[in-house]
């Protein structure tokens, strides 16, 4: 392209810094669109409790050992034809909470990490079912281990 192997070099390291700053530019470009229109659909508590949550009954089952537990949870889906499909499968829900607490121990329960778990699990089980939105979270009501 030039005479001097020197200026092309050059002008190859400069095509590739306005590149870089390019791509940058418009990578945190995109990181603040979504984060401003994250913060535009924020949702108001009460739409989340009136149209977007289910209440579970209580739900007594064994655990893994000899122990029993009893939980309720709330849980949050990402939209009204969400929460519709979910009444619906109720019935599939409380299996999956029978099913991840009978695979667990007290132990697995103690304090907020092994709460934050139990709830993960059972997220991620509604979620492998639900066809018209997602679970965005679960929220534990009750829960008492004997």
């Amino acid at each position: 392209m030039f005479k001097s192997k020197g200026m092309n070099i050059l002008f190859t390291i400069m095509a590739i810094f306005i590149f870089v700053a390019v791509a940058g530019f418009f990578v945190v470009n995109m990181m603040h669109q979504n984060k401003t229109s994250a913060q535009k659909k924020d949702v108001s508590i009460d739409t989340i409790v009136n149209d977007l949550t289910i209440d579970t009954d209580e739900i007594t089952t064994n655990m893994k050992d000899s122990h029993f537990a009893n939980v309720q949870f709330k849980i949050q889906v990402s939209n009204k034809d969400a929460k519709e499909e979910l009444t619906k499968r109720e019935f599939q829900v409380k299996n999956a909470i029978i099913l991840t607490l009978s695979s667990l121990t007290p132990n697995d329960l103690q304090g907020s990490k092994g709460i934050d778990r139990l709830q993960q699990l059972i997220k991620d089980q509604i979620n492998a079912f639900l066809k018209s939105g997602r679970v965005v979270n679960v929220y534990t009501t009750k829960k008492l281990i004997q």
